[in-house]
């Protein structure tokens, strides 16, 4: 379900950092370790793919670094469009290792979401964006749709690509035509996971927006509904490849909450790591 329209907005100042494409594959190679080109199978390139290195390719969250109250650093409080009594904290006491983590208070309604956010100018996306995220949540994801990540994308007006649930499970969703990742058919949802409630969750994705593909994992394991592979599969991307050339060029990454009807939720988001190689849980 999509939020009732909204003014356009103003792309925000992040934009991918550009490498000459010899530099930018010689360093995908060394990095994955394996010998696929990159135009080759997806799937390939994933196999024995070496943990990111935060110092040269990337970043890395644990919020540790940060005093408790508003987050800081390189990250920052949005609440897009409008603000209700959705808010976002650090928490010094609910960290996956006994630390700290970003705390997400998410509220019914659209105009109560909030998001902790930071721009990407620091990662070659177009060498291929990986996110390795932890959550832990309280409520069931509702039928209705929710979200708990976005990123803006240049490339599609400006409007967002988005990870949140649908029919009590996970999905992407693309805000400018409403596309879902599964399909929402029940042979779809069926493809996709629940979120589990009171545990901690590794989510994992690699964006590759030059060719317009997407691959989800949950908990080390691939989703096979969270899979956007080029070839138009019925109940998973059909409906997703009716755009054919979707090639996303994101500039932002966002965690939080947004509930377009029902839906709220408590979330802790933890041990973050973004970068153009696979980390793994």
């Amino acid at each position: 379900m999509t939020p009732p329209p909204t003014p356009p907005r103003a792309p925000r100042r992040g934009r991918r950092l550009r490498v000459p494409a010899a530099v930018a594959l010689a360093v995908a190679l060394t990095a994955t370790g394996v010998s696929t080109a990159l135009g080759a199978d997806p799937g390939a390139r994933l196999v024995g793919a070496a943990a990111a290195d935060c110092g040269t390719d990337g970043f890395c969250e644990d919020f540790e670094e940060m005093d408790g109250g508003a987050p800081a650093g390189r990250w920052g409080v949005e609440t897009r469009d409008c603000s209700g009594t959705g808010t976002a904290t650090v928490d010094t006491e609910a960290g996956r290792d006994g630390g700290q983590a970003l705390r997400i208070d998410g509220a019914d309604g659209y105009c109560n979401h909030v998001f902790v956010g930071t721009e990407l100018a620091d990662v070659d996306t177009e060498a291929g964006l990986y996110v390795r995220f932890w959550v832990r949540h309280t409520t069931e994801l509702p039928q209705q749709h929710v979200t708990f990540l976005a990123m803006e994308d240049v490339a599609d007006n400006s409007r967002d690509l988005r990870m949140g649930g649908q029919n009590a499970a996970l999905q992407w969703n693309r805000e400018s035509d409403d596309a879902t990742l599964p399909e929402q058919s029940p042979a779809g949802v069926a493809l996709s996971e629940p979120l589990p409630v009171d545990e901690w969750v590794c989510l994992e994705y690699q964006l590759d927006g030059a060719n317009g593909l997407l691959e989800t994992w949950f908990n080390g394991e691939q989703v096979v509904g969270l899979v956007v592979d080029g070839v138009p599969t019925h109940d998973v991307d059909g409906q997703w490849l009716n755009r054919a050339d979707w090639a996303p060029e994101v500039v932002d990454l966002r965690l939080g909450w947004e509930s377009y009807g029902e839906g709220a939720d408590t979330l802790w988001y933890d041990d973050i790591a973004v970068g153009t190689t696979r980390t793994g849980c």
